[in-house]
């Protein structure tokens, strides 16, 4: 039977296109996406290619490397065998997509990008060998949609090197026709005024004589400025390429990028892409003065230019107003109760613990801010309340203030008395307990917004990380500053009612706004998830509730009894972690879905910013909303004042345009639109054209009512 089988590969092997050597196809609404392998066989210690080939729906576009003004490049993430290393994409020379004002670079109906691979050179012949990668890219038209697919090719081992295979060799040899290639000579870039200048020079020979127009793609993001026309100037004996220089000048070093010549020869012309780096001294960089990311539509409405001891004044009233708003309320009132049980038994011991309260606050807030710096350092495209863009972390949130609400309403005690609401994590320790009340502050602190506070976390995001640490600090001297008053104000203190049995009824009411924050939350799985998330999420709250009651049951059993229900609590917590884990790669499958079903109303478009110049440059009024579902005020302004029936209709009758950004899974581009206006997190309200004449944008505030966004529009025209 060994011997059968080995003769039945064999043969397999030898007979071209017995094996699929294109893997499986993944249609999205915009995109046909598969792998294809070169060479019909691998070998060992073979290096080899494989594509990545996209069919796009007509009048829809994917990016290049660098996009352009806008957009996202395609992404390839591997899943290979032990051994098996892949290169970066290969890009083939991008097209140029005009949005007026904007200039996009990428591949409209089909882009096909290689990537080399090698083989371990102990790989055995004879096997079935997976390339497994999951692709993701941005597909724009008027909108832009991001889409994902896992991708797996299965290729055969061999003894020795494949060969390649005669149906995919027309592909790979029509991509690397698209291939810029290597410089003829030296190429040298200078900056003149606010010019980038490339030039060519005598060395390139008769080609010079030959080319007729020039383009420059640049590799890196923002040294030029995309739609500003690019000047071709001749010489007796060169070529000079001007460009205006974008929001990124260039520094000393290689200018690298794609040029495409227009070559004419002998009455027939082509389009030769060449790949250069353009020699740059450096000289004249630091004269250029570096202008905004999205100068046509946001240049002057950047937050105005302020000192750091304004930022963090600004931080520190954004932190008081913080303490009102009902993401915090309900836990720094369980902590008053806190105060007023033990003011008179110990006062030394209630000041002290208002300083540990601080303490946990201003830390966690700290570290909060030190992620968040470093993963922007790294290049991602973050911002303040980041990380309650991932549906594991509040799931686990949700499982907090669960825990918290039954400890309040009596389910289970850790310890004695009402020792504060960070009682379940440390196991009675008041002090600890102070800390990790303020932990909890924090984490529940940032779905809310308050006045001040936007300005001052925007600015911290583009200061020196020192400056924005101190930033950061600040608005938590703030969340925690009223809590330290009470604890050290006797005065304060006097005003507030005499401990009693109340208490306890009135800590057992606090423990519903707690679970209405926890109920709220899981709104926010739902949005962020699919039904699968929302129900891991769900059936993980039921286990937390189990773990509680057997926490409590343990207390009072003894022997054989403790251990069962002790192990029932630790099995609980455990599968209460795992669940959400679990379905995190089914639930990650639906956000693009789930965001545009959450979106609002039909009124409301979803965010574009190539319809948002459009609609600017048309003098139309346009009302664009970023938001969140885990932003609880946006959600309040939402009905507070775009549901007022007095907006809805000056909406109807001025013909304003409703654009909604949804932050609430991660977007790059809604962060850099943010960024943009000198903000790091929503909400944020922008009207374009709110009455004739109006040249500039118009940001509001962002605690809304109705009255506001009538007067924005009062003078706008009927239409």
């Amino acid at each position: 039977m060994r011997a059968l089988k080995f003769w039945l590969f064999a043969l397999l092997l030898a007979s071209p296109g017995a094996f699929a050597l294109s893997g499986n196809t993944v249609a999205t609404d915009n995109v046909k996406a598969r792998l294809v392998s070169e060479v019909n066989s691998i070998g060992p210690g073979q290096t080899f290619w494989v594509a990545l080939e996209l069919e796009i729906r007509d009048g829809w576009h994917t990016y290049w490397r660098n996009p352009g003004d806008s957009g996202e490049p395609t992404k390839l993430a591997w899943q290979l065998p032990p051994g098996f290393s892949a290169g970066d994409i290969v890009w083939t020379t991008p097209h140029r997509f005009e949005i007026a004002p904007l200039v996009n670079y990428g591949y409209a109906k089909h882009a096909v990008h290689l990537v080399q691979l090698t083989a371990p050179k102990d790989l055995k012949a004879g096997s079935a060998v997976p390339l497994a990668a999951k692709a993701s890219w941005l597909v724009c038209s008027d909108v832009c949609i991001p889409e994902d697919a896992n991708l797996q090719l299965v290729m055969p081992a061999g003894a020795q090197a494949g060969g390649i295979d005669p149906a995919a060799a027309p592909l790979f040899t029509a991509a690397r026709s698209e291939l810029p290639s290597a410089q003829p000579a030296t190429t040298t870039a200078r900056i003149l005024g606010d010019k980038l200048v490339i030039s060519l020079g005598s060395e390139w020979g008769p080609i010079l004589s030959q080319i007729t127009s020039l383009m420059f793609f640049p590799y890196d993001e923002g040294g030029i400025e995309y739609a500003t026309p690019q000047t071709l100037t001749r010489t007796k004996d060169s070529l000079d390429l001007s460009m205006k220089i974008g929001y990124q000048p260039p520094k000393a070093g290689a200018i690298r990028g794609v040029l495409v010549a227009r070559e004419t020869n002998g009455g027939q012309s082509d389009s030769v892409p060449i790949e250069i780096a353009a020699e740059f001294s450096g000289a004249g960089a630091d004269q250029v003065k570096p202008k905004p990311r999205f100068a046509p539509i946001a240049q002057s409405n950047k937050e105005p230019e302020h000192s750091l001891p304004t930022l963090l004044l600004f931080a520190v009233l954004g932190g008081l107003i913080l303490n009102l708003m009902p993401c915090v309320f309900p836990v720094l009132s369980i902590k008053a109760l806190n105060v007023m049980e033990q003011a008179k038994k110990d006062p030394a011991a209630v000041r002290a613990k208002g300083l540990v309260f601080a303490a946990g606050v201003i830390i966690s807030m700290l570290c909060l801010a030190g992620v968040l710096l470093v993963l922007r350092a790294g290049g991602e495209q973050l911002g303040w309340g980041f990380q309650l863009q991932s549906p594991l972390f509040v799931t686990l949130l949700v499982y907090l203030l669960l825990a918290v609400g039954l400890n309040l309403s009596g389910v289970f005690e850790v310890g004695g008395g009402l020792a504060g609401v960070g009682d379940n994590l440390t196991q009675g320790d008041s002090y600890s307990a102070s800390f990790f009340t303020g932990v909890l502050a924090t984490l529940v602190a940032t779905p809310c917004s308050a006045p001040f506070m936007a300005p001052a976390v925007g600015a911290a995001l583009t200061q020196a990380p020192f400056n924005a640490l101190c930033i950061f600090a600040a608005l938590g001297v703030g969340i925690s500053l009223p809590f330290v008053l009470l604890s050290f104000a006797p005065w304060m203190r006097r005003v507030l009612p005499k401990p009693g049995a109340w208490m306890d009824t009135l800590k057992q009411v606090f423990a519903f706004p707690v679970y209405a924050t926890a109920a709220w939350l899981l709104w926010v799985v739902a949005q962020e998830t699919s039904p699968f998330g929302l129900g891991a999420a769900l059936a993980g709250s039921i286990l937390v509730a189990l773990a509680a009651w057997s926490f409590q049951k343990a207390r009072s059993s003894a022997g054989g009894g403790k251990i069962a229900v002790i192990a029932t609590a630790a099995i609980s917590l455990l599968l209460a972690i795992v669940l959400p884990i679990r379905f995190a790669d089914v639930a990650a499958a639906a956000p693009a879905d789930a965001a545009r079903a959450h979106s609002g109303a039909d009124e409301w478009q979803p965010y574009s910013e190539a319809k948002v110049a459009e609609l600017n440059a048309a003098g139309r009024p346009l009302l664009v909303n970023f938001t969140a579902s885990w932003c609880l005020t946006c959600m309040v302004n939402e009905r507070n004042a775009f549901s007022d029936s007095a907006v809805q209709a000056i909406f109807r009758d001025k013909k304003v345009t409703l654009m909604k950004g949804d932050w609430t899974n991660r977007d790059a581009a809604i962060t850099k639109a943010l960024a943009a206006f000198g903000r790091a997190g929503v909400p944020l309200y922008v009207v374009y054209n709110p009455r004739p004449g109006a040249t500039e944008p118009v940001v509001l505030p962002q605690l809304l009512t109705a009255g506001i966004v009538q007067s924005t529009f009062a003078d706008a025209p009927a239409k």
